[in-house]
């Protein structure tokens, strides 16, 4: 295959969702299907507990992603949602995604690097920040929610999300609806200081924020590091979130009157992942012949 981005995919498929609607890569895959590079799928995660057969089969593709960064060939990485915890200490194929993360793409300039739900939280741990769980009091962010932005991403060199957030009218959106599942959260933006040589020299922004999540993504203010993470999920169709916020009921994570009220919002505010899939597109788009 030649140049293309890589979509590693942090999680096995969902039983009864994806069979319907695919895995988490394949649902971004569809999410950047109009994208103006090829994507391909990389498959990281496996079930736990692995097996010998499984360690070697991810040592084999880090590898390969290594070897293709290296060569040209991978030119972007994207880290796809999962139902794992970012802050767990024993998770075998975890472990080696953080020594990946650190050994291979936080040392190569204007290499863009997106993550997605898990995939951004991974990439704050990473960068320093504090991930853990959202408190009890908030507990599960879940359905379609409203981000509130954060005007200084526009005013970012080279930022993604200026032709995206702007309206036929001339206007500029300073809010999105976007789907969310998560109970996990990133407490705070990455430290002004690194022992990282690229990231000694780089700083980002949030995104945004809604009520139950202050840090709704991160995005590379300056600097060589290229970043862009969301913490909901524009992969995501409303059909799907449906289908999820029912097995979060009948797995007793929630109660019928917050099912209920996440349902309809889910059912009655307006998807907009799909523009955030352009952000996303453009954001690789101005860095993948570089």
């Amino acid at each position: 295959m030649g140049p293309h981005a890589a979509v590693l995919v942090l999680d096995t498929p969902i039983e009864g969702v994806a069979s319907e609607f695919g895995d988490f890569g394949d649902n971004v895959l569809a999410l950047l299907g109009g994208a103006p590079f090829p994507l391909a799928k990389y498959q990281i995660a496996y079930s736990l507990p692995g097996i010998d057969d499984d360690v070697a089969i991810i040592e084999q593709t880090f590898a390969r992603l290594a070897a293709e960064i290296n060569a040209g060939t991978v030119r972007a990485v994207v880290l796809t949602g999962s139902r794992s915890d970012s802050f767990a200490t024993d998770i075998p194929w975890l472990t080696r995604l953080d020594k990946f993360i650190q050994d291979v793409l936080f040392v190569r300039e204007r290499f863009p690097i997106v993550g997605i739900c898990f995939g951004h939280q991974v990439l704050a741990k990473n960068l320093g920040c504090k991930v853990g769980r959202n408190p009890a009091k908030n507990g599960w962010e879940a359905g379609i929610h409203t981000v509130a932005l954060n005007k200084s991403i526009l005013d970012i060199e080279c930022s993604p999300f200026r032709t995206a957030l702007l309206t036929d009218g001339g206007k500029i959106l300073e809010h999105i609806n976007l789907l969310q599942f998560h109970r996990d959260l990133v407490y705070c933006n990455p430290p002004a200081t690194s022992n990282h040589p690229l990231l000694a020299a780089t700083t980002f922004q949030n995104v945004g924020s809604t009520p139950k999540c202050s840090i709704q993504g991160l995005v590379t203010e300056s600097g060589p590091v290229k970043i862009l993470t969301f913490q909901g999920h524009p992969e995501f169709v409303s059909e799907q979130a449906l289908v999820m916020l029912h097995k979060l009921l009948d797995a007793g994570l929630m109660d019928k009157s917050t099912f209920e009220r996440l349902t309809y919002n889910t059912k009655n505010l307006e998807n907009q992942g799909m523009l955030v899939g352009r952000i996303i597109s453009d954001f690789i788009a101005t860095y993948f012949e570089s």
